[in-house]
């Protein structure tokens, strides 16, 4: 999950933000895809906030922010006989508007996180259920198994689920509120079909075969996809890490032996390049790591 930030957690900034509802309304309006992007995040089972109510704690926040910082940078550099204090307002405006979208995509990165996450241990999971369903154990000591097994968030779902469960709810109610409530697209498609079948009382283990199925072929579309993308990342790979480095260098080497020419040679400038060649390294190693499908599995 993405680094939980203090504010949320703080009783202080979520009292002050229901005086602001009224502009978490107007901020909502502005922004409707934040009302999904909050329900699907858990914000609101964690800290008790839904769309509006998060709205208004970005507007508590970033506002006074601004105003306090800006003002107060105002006034230090007025009285400190600064030749142009408007700068004060102007940081005080970068810092809170930074915060301001720092807020604003804080849920979509949890949602991103949780969808990498739960769609990398999906197959192993739908198969683990298949294989006890064929045994002959009941779906919901099924899904109980799952609950207690090392499949990351889908463990931590179905762990709600039987809670839920033993709780007195219908189990069939409760896999319908998640399948609503989850961000992850293959998720949502495999419970809503054990729902169905469940609901009809067909066979579960046939559905599931089926759901595995089309997975396995969404996989194999999704490796397909990657490769083709991978095949000109490589490319961009060897000319700007391998080859232009390797040429760089020899020119550098060249010219160095011309008179006037002495200072390209310092060993300040290669260790420069080694640097630059590492972080070029460094951003296409994230780069090939975020293109990675989710299916693929960990």
């Amino acid at each position: 999950m993405a680094q939980e930030i203090p504010i949320l957690r703080s009783s202080i900034i979520r009292g002050l933000s229901r005086f602001f509802i009224g502009f978490g309304d107007i901020l909502l309006r502005i922004f409707p895809s934040m009302e999904l992007m909050v329900d699907y995040s858990g914000i609101e089972d964690k800290y008790g906030l839904n769309g509006r109510d998060y709205m208004a704690v970005v507007f508590t926040t970033t506002v006074p922010l601004t105003l306090l910082l800006g003002g107060g940078l105002w006034i230090l550099l007025n009285h400190g006989g600064a030749a142009r204090p408007i700068v004060g307002p102007a940081i005080g405006l970068v810092v809170g508007g930074a915060m301001f979208f720092y807020l604003m995509f804080y849920p979509k990165s949890i949602v991103n996180k949780r969808v990498k996450y739960l769609e990398r241990n999906l197959l192993y999971a739908l198969r683990s259920l298949l294989v006890q369903i064929r045994s002959g154990i009941p779906v919901f000591n099924a899904m109980a198994s799952i609950a207690t097994g090392k499949y990351g968030p889908i463990s931590s779902e179905f762990k709600d689920v039987v809670e839920k469960v033993n709780a007195g709810e219908s189990m069939v109610g409760v896999l319908e509120h998640l399948a609503v409530r989850n961000p992850s697209i293959y998720f949502r498609r495999s419970l809503w079909q054990l729902v169905n079948s469940i609901k009809s009382g067909s066979d579960v283990g046939k559905n599931l075969e089926d759901i595995i199925a089309s997975l396995s072929k969404e996989q194999m579309v999704e490796i397909r996809r990657y490769k083709s993308v991978l095949n000109p990342l490589a490319m961009m790979y060897m000319m700007i890490a391998v080859i232009a480095p390797s040429l760089g260098i020899t020119l550098l080497i060249i010219l160095s032996t011309f008179p006037g020419m002495s200072q390209i040679g310092r060993e300040e400038i290669y260790w420069m390049l080694l640097a630059g060649v590492c972080f070029m390294q460094f951003i296409f190693l994230g780069l090939i790591k975020s293109k990675r499908p989710n299916l693929i599995g960990s």
